[in-house]
C-alpha cells in the first residue's frame, strides 16, 4: 500500500481544480491507497463538493513543513514513511516530503525552481497515475546487499536469467531507452531505487557525494547514460547532495576492452584493465576526504567495478563507498582488497597497485524484487 500526500495547490490550474487530476486521486483512494491533501490553512471552498464520498481527505496541518504529517499518518496506517508519496507543487510540500522522508514526485506543472530540480517529474495526472501503477507492490528492499570492509555493494534486482553476455548487452539497451526516453517507466525506476535507499536511511547522511561509474569509453563529460539518471535520483533522495554537473566523478583517460563483449580472451575477474584506463576527476580532489561516496553503474557481474571505484575513493580518504547497481547478474560477485599506491588523481601505472584479495563473495537476498527491474525495461 502507498499512501499519497500533496497540497490543494497541486489541483489548481489558474485558481481552478483540474477536474483530470482530481478523478486520479480519486482512483487512487479507491484502489485501497489513502489520499490526504495538507495544508497549513483552512479547507478550500471547492474540496467537499470535489472529493465528498470517494474517501480522499483533508488534513489540516500547520507548519506541515517539519515533515511531521508525513511520519504521523504512516504510523497511522501502519506503513513507512518511505510508502508516502508526496505530490510536490511548491517548496513547503518538499520539505515536507523530505523531513517526513517520503518519496517526492514533483508535479511538471510546477513554476517553483526547487520543485522543477527533483529528479521525478509527472508532466500530467496521468503520468501521476502510470508510477504509482508501476510501483505498486514494490517492497522497497534490495534484491542483493552485500558489505564487507572497504565497500559495501547493493543491487536492485537479480538478472541472472539474462545471461552475461549477449543477453547483458540487451538488458544495457533497454535501461539505455528507458533512461533517454523517460516518462512513467524512468520514474518507476528512480521510484524502485529511491524507497530502497530511503529504507537504508541515505537521505539521514550528511557528507555524500554520488558518482557513476564510467562506461568503457565515456567521454568525461557527464553525459553517460546513467549520469542524468543519478542526477536525478540524488535530488530525489538526499538532503547533502553533491555532485556537479558536467564534472564525473571518474575520468576515464584511456578506452578499456568492453568485458561482456570480450568473450574468453579476457579473466573478467581481473581488475588490472580498469585500474590502469581511469581516475578520479582532480576538480574533487577537495571533496572526497571524509565523505561517504555513492556510485552507480548499470549491472555487475563480478563486481570488477565496484572494487576498482572503491580502491581509488579510499586512497582519497573517503568515510565509506557503496555501490549501486539497478541489476545484478548471477552468482559471481567477487570481493576486491586493492591498493592504489600513486595519486588517484592521476593515471595509475601497472606498477602503481596491489591487488591483495580477489575472493568470491556472499550477501543476503531478497527475492521477492527479483523480476521488477525487468519488467519495467521489457
Amino acid at each position: 500500500m502507498l499512501a499519497l500526500l500533496t497540497s490543494p495547490d497541486a489541483l489548481l490550474q489558474q485558481g481552478v481544480p483540474n477536474q483530470q487530476l482530481a478523478a486520479i486521486l480519486k482512483d487512487v483512494r479507491a484502489a485501497g491507497n489513502p489520499v490526504g491533501l495538507v495544508s497549513n490553512h483552512g479547507k478550500p471552498v471547492w474540496f467537499d463538493g470535489l472529493f465528498e464520498g470517494s474517501g480522499v481527505q483533508y488534513l489540516h496541518a500547520p507548519g506541515r513543513q517539519n515533515g511531521g504529517i508525513v511520519s504521523d499518518n504512516a504510523t497511522h496506517l501502519g506503513i513507512q514513511s518511505y510508502d508516502v508519496v508526496v505530490l510536490a507543487i511548491k517548496p513547503d510540500d518538499v520539505r515536507m516530503g523530505k523531513n517526513g522522508r517520503a518519496l517526492l514526485v514533483a508535479g511538471g506543472w510546477a513554476t517553483d525552481p526547487q520543485v522543477a530540480g527533483l529528479g521525478i517529474q509527472v508532466a500530467n495526472a496521468a503520468e501521476l497515475q502510470e508510477i504509482l501503477t508501476l510501483t505498486a507492490g514494490w517492497s522497497g528492499q534490495w534484491w542483493f546487499n552485500g558489505h564487507g570492509q572497504q565497500y559495501n555493494v547493493k543491487a536492485l534486482s537479480d538478472l541472472s536469467g539474462y545471461g552475461k553476455t549477449v543477453d547483458q548487452q540487451a538488458f544495457a539497451q533497454r535501461l539505455t531507452s528507458t533512461v533517454k526516453n523517460g516518462g512513467g517507466r524512468l520514474n518507476a525506476l528512480l521510484a524502485l531505487t529511491a524507497r530502497s535507499l530511503l529504507i537504508d536511511g541515505t537521505d539521514q547522511v550528511n557528507d555524500l557525494i554520488w558518482g557513476v561509474y564510467p562506461s568503457s569509453s565515456s567521454a568525461n563529460d557527464d553525459s553517460d547514460v546513467l549520469s542524468d539518471f543519478t542526477h536525478r535520483l540524488r535530488t530525489t533522495v538526499s538532503r547533502v547532495r553533491y555532485a556537479r554537473r558536467g564534472e564525473p566523478l571518474f575520468i576515464r583517460h584511456t578506452p578499456s576492452i568492453k568485458r561482456s563483449r570480450a568473450g574468453g580472451s579476457v579473466d573478467r575477474t581481473d581488475p588490472s584493465g580498469q585500474i590502469v584506463s581511469l581516475h578520479l576527476n582532480p576538480v574533487y580532489r577537495k571533496n572526497i576526504s571524509g565523505r561517504h561516496v555513492i556510485v552507480v553503474d548499470d549491472c555487475t557481474t563480478y563486481g570488477v567495478s565496484f572494487g576498482v571505484a572503491a580502491a581509488f575513493l579510499n586512497k582519497a580518504g573517503a568515510a565509506s563507498v557503496t555501490g549501486i547497481a539497478l541489476g545484478k547478474f548471477g552468482n559471481t560477485l567477487r570481493y576486491y582488497d586493492i591498493n592504489i599506491l600513486t595519486d588517484p588523481f592521476a593515471p595509475v601505472a601497472a606498477s602503481g597497485f596491489q591487488v591483495t584479495r580477489n575472493a568470491g563473495w556472499q550477501g543476503l537476498t531478497n527475492h521477492v524484487s527479483q523480476a521488477v527491474l525487468s519488467t519495467l525495461l521489457s
